[in-house]
């Protein structure tokens, strides 16, 4: 579509809209993100519907093209109740007058917002929301029909220490994120100073129209762990620990009569309570192994009590298993609802209602335990609360536990060109394809029903991906406790195939897994070493249990008697594309930040200055690219080369492609001697696929920006230099048995990456070459179907993450779908010099140490105080 066709009218986008497990739909926001091809230009919009209404849009873009086009767009809209599912559309236009003209569309929804010294005031047209700047509390008063909701304290959030002593945050500011005429967004920030300075954000989505509030607490330990020889367990001296952490909210007094109307589980009728407490308590999943293994504390000891929740109304008490609630308090105004999203699944929570006091626990004290929040640790909750005059309905709020999802069709995504091609016959024709996933989601030992077998549930695991595939060579006792972590970006593949497929389902998985790694997975830090801070923990170590090391590898409780074990994150466990997607499908912030925040990682780990060698010798560390000894193509720098790529394609910003360029010249090289990077060693070199696939990754964005400079030609040179010696060299993995320590089905699924990267390759070649890397790679693929199919264990986790997204993209390469790739100009960039060996930061300071010059210039950088006042500025800027 070009430029004057959109002047002249509005593009339509089809949509695809679920209720989840809802049967029909209550008037709920929704928030989705939809791509747009190059060229595209935003002002306006509207959604219809099946049977022809339309809603009011907010419009946000999240990217730009090259040509600072919009390239993903962030919307916002209320859909009304009696909204279909199925098939909608959303209408965009690149001027407000496209739709000033045009009877049927509705009036303009509007927020008023309107900041002061003291506070910032939020109009919704039904409710007006008052923030006070001087404190943390989410909420000092609201008003409806100018009569005020709240008492004197208004929304608090509290925490208690391990001695009783309650607390609240010292407030270091709000601010406006959002503001719009669908939905208004306020955070704000700061600190406990009484509990090692642990950190509260708290967010604010405001709705138009409504008295509808998301109210979003995430606590932070931002205090590194000492992990004492490179081991991670609970109860590290990094760690915090607190009794309780609750939001408690107090209504204005003159109320009638208390009244609680309560629904525990969906479908269920709802309970009235009239001048009485009332109290709900969730110790455990619920689930049949609720007393998991997965849910110990610092002493090795479970710490859930009993199976499901414990109900109590009034005098009358009640149990169950997985409560799902949602309640309504009778106000002077009219009545109030609230409603906590995962509440059982991230278990333990609580709610107590009493008079005019409402607490919902967060990190209950109910719970036998003390709460530990490790170092560089961080956990998001997020509460509903509907203020309303007259009378309200409980299943007008019972939504957010299965909220309606929105998303842009296949086909669409495929048409803009920001996604891989997705809605293509291949994928249906292919029907192991679609059947291998569907087993390894839903079938008998798929990724839900693994998810029971080890309760991967409760505030810290929820999302998480159970690592079932290390089973095969544990030996321990049963079952085996490993955490995923996001090997090889599952959030990525859930995503794809949500978009592939339009089924909810998939969303689901990535969506929660995308919020679990975000404040779980990663190291949110700036205390510790560069070379760990802000970075991504690897998943379990092979083939042991996780112990009281939850997500973070290494256990005290593995350690061998020689004491040679231990480390933190690293190069090598680097999963960005999945947590971009997630950004630009829904807008999370947390997502975005996180993305910055690992390729920033990338970047400090290979700064010299950053180091203690750096005294002596301050150039690049070569941790993001490889280890001591090597720096040819592996998967540490193909992981952080493709992390740079999604920052900038994210930012724009220079010094992530600049890097990326840095570490692709440093690894590969047009004239490079690929037999002594010795690359058929396949226990020590099989990666090196994935630095090809990040490298192609690369060619694909300088292209799409116009970029065909001497460092495209030098990349494109690099793949068809390594491309030729594969044809020539490569083999099956399983024709080379006796070289493989572990013939599992792992590595059917890499087979599938190598096939891949031949056949990309090839839209950079031309004639008989081309024709031979498209030949070789659909063989490489037949195979790795062949050896992938007779594998019993063809499911699990770990193929399951490599087949979403190395599967896919063989479907669309067997489908033809590769385009050939321009070309650099071959007159300007021939001559490349000759390949030059890169050397660690660790080995130039080793080889000066042993000769005598070198030894006495270290000895002089070293009693340099000029020196050490740099290091340590540059460390306390980090920090």
């Amino acid at each position: 579509m070009n430029d004057q066709s959109f002047e002249e009218e509005a593009i339509q986008i089809p949509l695809n809209v679920e209720f989840g497990e809802c049967s029909e739909l209550r008037t709920q926001p929704v928030c989705f993100g939809v791509p747009l091809p190059q060229g595209t230009q935003v002002l306006a919009g509207r959604l219809h519907d099946g049977n022809g209404g339309c809603v009011p849009v907010q419009l946000e873009p999240l990217s730009q093209w090259p040509d600072n086009s919009v390239q993903w767009l962030l919307v916002d809209a209320i859909l009304p109740v009696g909204y279909s599912p199925g098939t909608s559309t959303l209408e965009l236009a690149d001027t407000e007058a496209y739709f000033s003209s045009d009877s049927t569309s509705p009036a303009k929804q509007s927020i008023i917002i309107r900041e002061s010294e003291k506070q910032i005031a939020i109009e919704t047209g039904t409710a007006l929301f008052q923030v006070g700047r001087k404190t943390l509390r989410p909420l000092e008063q609201v008003s409806l029909n100018g009569a005020e909701i709240l008492g004197a304290s208004g929304i608090r959030l509290v925490v208690t220490n391990s001695s009783g002593e309650k607390f609240e945050a010292e407030c270091e500011g709000w601010r406006v994120e959002a503001s719009g005429p669908v939905r208004a967004t306020i955070v704000g920030s700061g600190s406990f100073p009484q509990l090692k300075n642990l950190r509260a954000t708290i967010r604010l989505n405001f709705y138009s129209g409504s008295g509808l509030v998301l109210l979003e607490v995430a606590v932070h330990n931002p205090n590194r762990a000492q992990h004492p020889g490179g081991l991670w367990d609970l109860g590290d001296s990094g760690s915090l620990l607190f009794q309780d952490l609750s939001i408690e909210l107090e209504f204005a007094q003159g109320a009638s009569k208390n009244e609680v109307r309560c629904k525990v589980e969906p479908d269920s009728p709802a309970s009235v309570v009239q001048d009485q407490s009332w109290s709900l308590y969730q110790d455990s999943s619920g689930g049949e192994n609720w007393n998991s293994v997965n849910h110990v504390n610092w002493e090795a000891k479970v710490t859930t009590n009993f199976q499901g929740y414990r109900n109590k109304l009034g005098t009358e008490a009640a149990a169950g298993l997985r409560a799902e609630p949602v309640f309504d308090l009778l106000t002077p105004q009219g009545r109030t609802a609230f409603g906590a999203p995962n509440f059982w699944q991230q278990f333990p929570k609580a709610i107590t209602v009493a008079q005019n006091k409402v607490r919902i626990g967060l990190f209950p004290h109910e719970h036998s335990d003390l709460h530990e929040l490790q170092g560089g640790e961080r956990k998001t909750h997020s509460v509903w609360i509907d203020f309303k005059t007259g009378e309200s309905n409980l299943d007008e709020l019972e939504w957010i536990h299965h909220p309606a999802r929105v998303q842009p069709t296949a086909k669409w995504c495929d048409s803009t060109g920001c996604t891989p091609q997705l809605e293509i016959d291949e994928c249906q024709r292919r029907s192991d394809f679609d059947s291998l996933l569907s087993e390894g989601v839903e079938g008998d030992n798929g990724i839900l029903a693994q998810r029971e077998k080890v309760d991967e549930y409760g505030w810290r695991n929820f999302g998480e991906i159970f690592a079932d595939h290390e089973a095969a060579y544990y030996e321990g006792s049963k079952p085996l406790m490993s955490h995923y972590n996001n090997q090889y970006d599952m959030i990525h593949g859930f995503l794809l195939q949500s978009l592939r497929t339009g089924k909810w389902s998939w969303f689901k998985l990535g969506d929660d897994l995308a919020k679990h790694v975000v404040d779980i997975d990663l190291y949110h830090t700036t205390q510790d070493k560069a070379a760990y801070n802000g970075g991504l923990f690897w998943l379990t170590d092979h083939y042991v249990h996780a112990h009281t090391a939850t997500h973070r590898t290494y256990s005290k409780h593995n350690c061998p008697a020689n004491g040679m074990y231990g480390g933190g994150p690293g190069a090598e466990h680097n999963f960005t594309s999945g947590l971009l997607l997630h950004y630009f499908l829904t807008g999370n912030s947390n997502s975005k930040a996180a993305v910055q925040q690992l390729a920033d990682w990338v970047i400090a780990m290979d700064d010299g200055s950053r180091t203690v060698f750096g005294i002596v010798d301050d150039s690049f560390t070569g941790l993001a690219t490889g280890s001591d000894t090597y720096h040819g193509p592996n998967r540490g720098g193909g992981f952080s080369i493709n992390a740079l790529l999604d920052a900038w394609t994210l930012t724009h910003q220079d010094k992530y492609i600049q890097t990326a360029e840095r570490f692709i010249r440093r690894c590969v090289h047009p004239h490079d001697d690929i037999n002594k990077n010795d690359l058929l060693n396949v226990e020590a070199r099989w990666s090196y696929t994935v630095f090809l696939s990040s490298v192609l990754k690369y060619l694909e964005l300088k292209a799409r920006a116009g970029e065909l400079d001497r460092m495209y030609a030098y990349a494109q040179a690099s793949i068809i230099h390594y491309a030729k010696w594969m044809i020539e060299n490569e083999v099956p993995y399983f024709d080379q048995i006796e070289k493989l320590e572990y013939p599992t089905e792992a590595w059917a699924v890499q087979e599938f990456r190598k096939a891949n990267v031949l056949r990309l390759a090839a839209a950079h070649t031309e004639g008989d070459l081309r024709h031979s890397l498209l030949q070789r790679g659909k063989e490489f693929s037949d195979r790795a179907w062949q050896d992938l199919l007779r594998f019993e264990t063809r499911t699990n986790a770990r193929s399951l993450a490599v087949m979403m997204i190395e599967g896919m993209t063989d479907c669309r390469l067997r489908a033809n779908v590769n385009p050939p790739a321009p070309q650099a100009d071959a007159s300007l960039y021939r001559e490349f010099g000759t390949p030059e060996q890169f050397v660690s930061q660790k080995q130039r300071v080793k080889s000066q140490l042993r000769q005598p010059v070198g030894i006495a210039k270290a000895v002089a950088s070293t009693l340099n105080p000029l020196r050490w006042q740099r290091y340590w500025r540059i460390k306390n800027r980090a920090t």
